[in-house]
């Protein structure tokens, strides 16, 4: 039995009411913080839209994150408010959406809200027409007017007077915007042809801070796809594109974004200098970069070796960070660490001078530490740029940080974001030698594969009702094939790939218009959205364009075709935008021939062989981008699956021979890892 606000409760609060609202039977922790609201809020769904058009309301939508600190400040402000609530009930049909459960939802209103305000953020609440098509939209406001900005409650008057008088422009308004969407989401209009990844970073490079590292020059973002294509350029010599990696990779490393006690990344830094952050700590953050480090720590080894021990030792923070802070006991992992703590913000992460002395005694302040600090309250975020302290100091700190009580978690398992993770510990793994990290990233696999197999379809969120997007089944795709590369002689790996991948072509593939589409179609999206722009995330079709590439790499039975559609199809966006399309970029460099187009190993002998285990780590000594590795025994089935196995044979009693190919065109085997080895540094 629900008990929310009604217009009873406009003149005063009630003695304890027992609030209760539809989201109490929900699974989202964002969700569930709200089920307990006067607000009569809804969830997503039929029933909301239903009782729009039966009512002939507007529709008010919330959308937030569990992690957000505004969202928990208008939840308190307003949300919790009796007389708000009884205005939201009485004039709207209230919705509450999570927007890393629905993605899809989320992508639409928050370019919707853009448009309104010329920027975006959360919490975001835009007013719908019954049929979901929005006419207005606000982030954050206070509960009454402050220093000019406007309340809520009178914005809420404001658009119910809208509504009663003036329903026509509305309606105008509503449908203008949904057509605005409609185009912004597909195709832009072919620009010039897709050139070189090398001539395509040159404005990735200008983009760096030549300052302080890292992209512009105001709060810094780790935009890791942005990263990974500079990374890439770095290897192949791109005019600049080393030092500014470089640069990039210490400023994250040893200023604020990094967790220097405990390890893990917060979600970006407010300043240009990557000194404080906000404390929010995301799975997918830190799950890209993870892979970015273990990447970088294994291109500079040999040549620079102070940085290279500072990426590994962020490789290992954030490895530790994902399988032990934020790993269920199933081994998925959970969505974020709240922003939000309850010693007050950012009081978890640090210290003053007087309580650091407290712990070290007479010790010199470590990590940065001063009498004023850099962040609130004379408190310190902890950094490395002065140097790096005794373990026993940082172990003395993060004891008594660990008494105190830390930040909420979102404990959503996102599909998505496991995927991403998967792959990175794998990745990682393989390239520094750390075989628990593989361990992990296998279990993850297995439990999520099983899960989506007891769920018939791929979902956003295991457990939810949520469905898959693309980039649900793109990330999990791809971690699979990272697991492949990591564990070569369990080609279950590539085939759950390949199953994956094909149900992404089934559900989501634009036949007519090339790409795929973020969503299935369906019933309570007023458009379709297909995006190619990378974010804090890689794009969907970004990522899946990749998985196509190595999966047409391995000769699975994919259609290229799909792989060619989605680079036609993003080619408008490619030209004119290519920062905002770095996974993109990635895909065609990829493609290249030429002396730096990726490897293709298959070594085809006895798994257990001496000289195939010798090959393997041969190929793992140093970081190929975007190479492809198989092991496969004499007589195995794989062959009639994967064309770059066909006819490969292997040497006397299984002894291993190894082929190394660029493009499916393959050299003479060599039978010893010391051949191998020289074949791939020639």
């Amino acid at each position: 039995m629900y008990r929310v606000a009604t217009p009873d409760d406009l003149t005063g609060d009630p003695t304890g009411p027992a609030w209760t609202n539809r989201l109490a039977a929900e699974t989202s922790p964002y969700l569930l913080q709200h089920a307990h609201n006067p607000v009569d809020w809804h969830p997503w769904g039929a029933e909301a839209f239903d009782k729009a058009q039966r009512e002939d309301k507007p529709i008010f939508l919330s959308i937030g994150y569990a992690a957000c600190h505004w969202c928990h400040v208008m939840e308190h402000e307003s949300f919790a408010d009796p007389g708000v609530a009884a205005l939201l009930n009485q004039w709207f049909v209230p919705v509450k959406v999570d927007r890393e459960e629905r993605p899809d939802v989320d992508a639409i209103y928050i370019e919707a809200l853009h448009a309104f305000q010329g920027h975006a953020g959360w919490p975001a609440n835009l007013f719908l027409l019954p049929d979901r098509r929005p006419f207005a939209g606000i982030t954050y406001l206070p509960p009454v007017e402050r220093h000019g900005t406007p309340s809520f409650r009178g914005v809420l008057e404001r658009v119910k007077s809208f509504w009663d008088t003036r329903r026509a422009d509305l309606e105008r308004t509503g449908e203008s915007l949904r057509v605005a969407l409609e185009k912004g989401f597909g195709p832009a209009d072919r620009g010039g042809a897709v050139t070189a990844f090398e001539a395509a970073m040159e404005p990735v490079v200008a983009a760096q801070d030549p300052v302080h590292g890292g992209l512009g020059t105001g709060q810094k973002f780790p935009q890791t796809a942005v990263f990974e294509a500079l990374l890439l350029g770095a290897h192949d010599g791109v005019d600049g594109a080393a030092p500014a990696m470089k640069a990039a990779l210490a400023a994250m490393a040893r200023g604020g974004l990094t967790d220097a006690l405990g390890g893990g990344f917060h979600r970006y830094c407010v300043d240009r200098a990557w000194a404080v952050p906000h404390f929010e700590k995301m799975l997918y953050d830190n799950a890209q970069l993870l892979r970015l480090f273990a990447r970088a720590a294994a291109w500079l080894q040999g040549t620079e070796p102070a940085l290279a021990e500072e990426c590994l030792r962020a490789t290992r923070g954030a490895a530790r960070y994902l399988t032990i802070d934020l790993t269920a006991s199933d081994g998925l992992m959970w969505a974020s660490e709240d922003a939000d703590d309850p010693g007050g913000e950012g009081f978890f992460y640090t210290f003053t001078a007087s309580e650091a002395r407290a712990l070290l005694g007479g010790e010199p302040l470590p990590y940065g530490i001063t009498e004023q600090g850099n962040f609130e309250h004379g408190r310190t975020v902890l950094s490395t740029w002065g140097g790096r302290p005794a373990e026993r100091v940082r172990q003395a700190l993060l004891a008594a940080r660990n008494r105190r009580t830390r930040p909420a978690t979102d404990t959503k398992r996102v599909v998505a974001w496991n995927g991403l993770a998967i792959g990175a510990l794998a990745e990682a793994g393989r390239l520094h030698g750390f075989e628990a990290w593989v361990d992990r990233a296998a279990r993850a696999a297995n439990a999520l594969l099983a899960a989506i197999d007891a769920a018939g379809a791929v979902p956003r969120v295991v457990g939810g009702n949520a469905p898959g997007t693309l980039e649900d089944h793109a990330f999990l795709a791809d971690g699979l094939l990272d697991l492949f590369q990591a564990r070569p002689r369990e080609v279950r790996w590539l085939d759950e790939a390949v199953r994956i991948a094909n149900r992404a072509i089934a559900a989501l593939s634009d036949p007519n218009g090339g790409g795929f589409f973020q969503a299935a179609a369906r019933d309570d999206l007023i458009v379709r959205r297909k995006d190619f722009h990378d974010g804090a995330e890689p794009s969907g079709n970004g990522r899946f364009a990749e998985v196509l590439r190595k999966l047409v790499a391995y000769g699975a039975s994919i259609d290229a075709a799909h792989l060619n559609g989605i680079l036609d199809a993003a080619n408008g966006w490619m030209t004119r935008a290519p920062l905002a399309t770095p996974e993109l970029w990635s895909v065609v460099r990829g493609l290249s021939g030429g002396p730096r187009a990726p490897f293709e190993l298959v070594v085809v002998g006895r798994v257990d062989h001496p000289e195939t285990l010798a090959m393997l780590r041969a190929w793992n000594r140093t970081w190929r981008p975007q190479g492809v590795v198989a092991v496969v025994p004499p007589g195995s089935d794989a062959a009639t699956r994967y064309t770059l196995f066909a006819d490969r044979t292997s040497g006397p009693d299984g002894a291993p021979l190894a082929y190394l190919c660029r493009h499916g065109v393959c050299e003479l085997p060599v039978a010893t890892a010391v051949d191998l080895e020289r074949r791939l540094t020639s």
